[in-house]
């Protein structure tokens, strides 16, 4: 067994917070929804993506599968976020938060097994069959971090907004 890492806090942290939102929002408020077509249960559905997308990299595993979609190495964020978006916006909310949720669980088991040593591993450690630019030797901890804590807090903001200009328009 690995000494236990230091990502878990602030995983847990943001996690938190979203999970929170969640649950006061309730169904119905997962429902509510942007000028720009993306509800809040759609957010949902993309964060647990990219903690799919996570899994994968860590386990060694393809991303794009792991995040049940198509995509090619040199496609750009938005497409993969428009084939999230694609592939998830009819599910109810229900699905939607399952998907966060059971998704969340499958990432913190796997870190939960992982030390901050392997924390510090580049990217291609990982990804020996699908490898970055050679020269990128960032620690998978960079993408733990923008997949988790970093994605939360954005998606907390964007869900918070989305929220007061539902309510300023009533």
């Amino acid at each position: 067994m690995n000494e236990p890492n230091s990502v878990i806090a602030p995983i847990e942290k943001g996690w938190n917070e979203l999970n929170a939102l969640v649950d006061l929002l309730g169904e119905e408020g997962l429902m509510l929804t942007g000028d720009d077509g993306w509800a809040v249960k759609d957010h949902l559905a993309h964060v647990a993506a990219w903690e799919a997308s996570l899994i994968g990299l860590l386990d060694g595993s393809d991303r794009a599968a792991a995040m049940d979609i198509n995509a090619s190495d040199d496609e750009d964020t938005d497409s993969i976020n428009a084939a999230i978006w694609s592939l998830h916006h009819d599910q109810t909310p229900a699905k939607a938060v399952e998907y966060f949720r059971e998704t969340h669980s499958a990432l913190m088991s796997l870190l939960g097994k992982m030390s901050d040593a392997d924390m510090q591993l580049p990217y291609n450690h990982y990804q020996p069959n699908q490898p970055r630019d050679p020269s990128d030797d960032r620690p998978a901890l960079d993408w733990v971090a923008g997949n988790t804590w970093e994605h939360y807090a954005e998606h907390i903001d964007w869900i918070n907004q989305l929220i007061k200009d539902k309510s300023a328009a009533r």
